[in-house]
């Protein structure tokens, strides 16, 4: 096992970024004003036809060929000089020793990757903090109040807030770049727990945007099924298959319904009505905990069933249409 970090030891912040020239700005700026015990470099990918230099980070641009996040995040690995590696989003915004609560485990050498917290900045309307309670992106405000503050191993990523060891990235050949619409880091954080331990630490929280709207909601979960079937063709992950896509799609479970209801044609309605039902109490039930530990506002309980349907049915439509449309 290659060693692990020291106090001297220089550590790279990695942001990925394309048409938040703004935001990536601020982020940087609150970066720059923090004062970690560990010495760091910032080092911005830029995918924009114009670039725009920024004061104390290491700046690549590349032009605008749509050739997807993980050819910039393998871009801004190969210009990172630090042993560990950390990854942030764009819109983030950072909380107080966030840099050094996410570094800090990799005193122990068994560690190669650590996942963050995330949750909703202030002020986010009732979808947004619905679409964190229900654990996206990156486990959202519900991994963060199931953990209780606790240290745990684990074997989900995200790159919104993350870090790692150099080396394992190398060692995995880094992020795939057929992957171009996501699932990029789900792929490298299973490849990466195979040669060390991974970890959740919900103190190194950051804020992250939500999308905030049911339509937007549809179109990134439409993105993310399109994601899941070009992952399941490259068949890298034994438990990520056909399979295991059919057990949780919600078009399967309908349609399970629709021909019970063929053979009673006079109770299909009450069938219906009765799986709607079922299902959205199942969500009250599921994450009544979650939403009560986040202080979100009461109008998101409510439409936690609403925003999960919108998530289950736009997600099995980027199945079907990266399947057999795309």
């Amino acid at each position: 096992m290659e060693h692990k970090p020291n106090k001297t030891e220089l550590i790279s912040i990695l942001i990925c970024s394309r048409d938040r020239h703004d935001d990536l700005a601020s982020l940087v700026h609150s970066l720059n004003k923090t004062a970690p015990s560990l010495p760091k470099e910032i080092v911005v990918v830029e995918e924009t036809h114009k670039p725009a230099p920024i004061d104390g980070v290491k700046y690549i641009s590349h032009p605008v060929l749509n050739r997807g996040i993980p050819y910039a995040r393998n871009l801004a690995v190969t210009q990172a000089s630090g042993e560990i590696i950390l990854f942030l989003d764009d819109d983030c915004l950072i909380t107080e020793n966030w840099f050094d609560t996410l570094v800090e485990p990799f005193q122990d050498d068994t560690v190669v990757g650590v996942q963050g917290g995330v949750t909703v900045p202030f002020g986010t309307n009732s979808f947004g903090w619905a679409e964190s309670i229900l654990g996206f992106p990156g486990g959202g405000i519900r991994r963060v109040v199931e953990a209780k503050g606790e240290i745990g191993e684990t074997t989900e990523i995200s790159t919104l807030n993350c870090a790692y060891r150099k080396w394992v990235i190398e060692k995995v050949g880094g992020f795939d770049e057929n992957l171009t619409l996501g699932s990029e880091d789900y792929l490298l954080a299973k490849q990466a727990c195979l040669y060390g331990r991974c970890l959740f630490v919900p103190n190194a929280l950051v804020f992250h945007e939500p999308r905030g709207s049911l339509k937007k909601i549809w179109r990134w979960f439409v993105r993310r099924g399109r994601a899941e079937m070009r992952l399941v063709k490259l068949r890298r992950i034994e438990e990520t298959n056909l399979g295991s896509i059919l057990r949780r799609s919600i078009t399967c479970k309908f349609i399970l319904v629709v021909l019970v209801g063929v053979f009673s044609p006079g109770f299909f309605t009450a069938l219906l009505v009765l799986a709607l039902l079922a299902y959205a109490i199942l969500q009250f039930v599921r994450y009544f905990g979650p939403w009560k530990l986040s202080k979100a506002p009461l109008t998101t309980f409510f439409l936690l069933p609403l925003v999960k349907l919108v998530m289950d049915l736009a997600t099995d439509w980027g199945r079907v249409r990266e399947s057999f449309f795309d």
